[in-house]
């Protein structure tokens, strides 16, 4: 009787695993920075990739969600005004400084009222599409 119903038991706990959303971001934080004179880096936003795919930028104080498939990672921010996503493509890093290398593909933004105050503009102009991060955990 006990094997019958531990059977079950243990089916429901290894699909429960196999569709948990954790990935290898999920935990950390980093700084996404780049490399300036002299090779120091400049922080340009810190994000701190939680649990259930959220995502905050502990500099700006914005939180959102993200996905990570092989090696895109997409980030999306959004309020009432406001819509952000940024594509970024992620590859392991040979430096001891750094996790990722990383580089920004695509990023969209839309207002709806430009008469409000933006959260997320500054946030994109921070930003720039080609060149190269490094993700630096902390």
């Amino acid at each position: 009787m006990k094997k019958q119903i531990m059977f079950p038991l243990l089916l429901f706990v290894l699909l429960l695993s196999a569709c948990n959303n954790s990935d290898e971001l999920s935990g950390k934080t980093f700084d996404v920075s780049y490399s300036g004179p002299h090779d120091k880096y400049y922080s340009e936003i810190t994000l701190e990739f939680l649990d259930g795919n959220i995502v905050k930028n502990t500099k700006g104080y914005e939180e959102g969600t993200y996905d990570l498939k092989e090696d895109k990672l997409i980030i999306q921010f959004e309020n009432e005004n406001e819509f952000l996503e940024i594509e970024f493509t992620l590859e392991e890093s040979n430096e001891d400084s750094s996790t990722y290398l990383a580089e920004i593909n695509d990023a969209d933004y839309k207002m709806t009222d430009t008469d409000k105050i933006s959260h997320f503009q500054n946030f994109l102009f921070k930003l720039d599409e080609g060149r190269p991060y490094q993700f630096i955990e902390k």
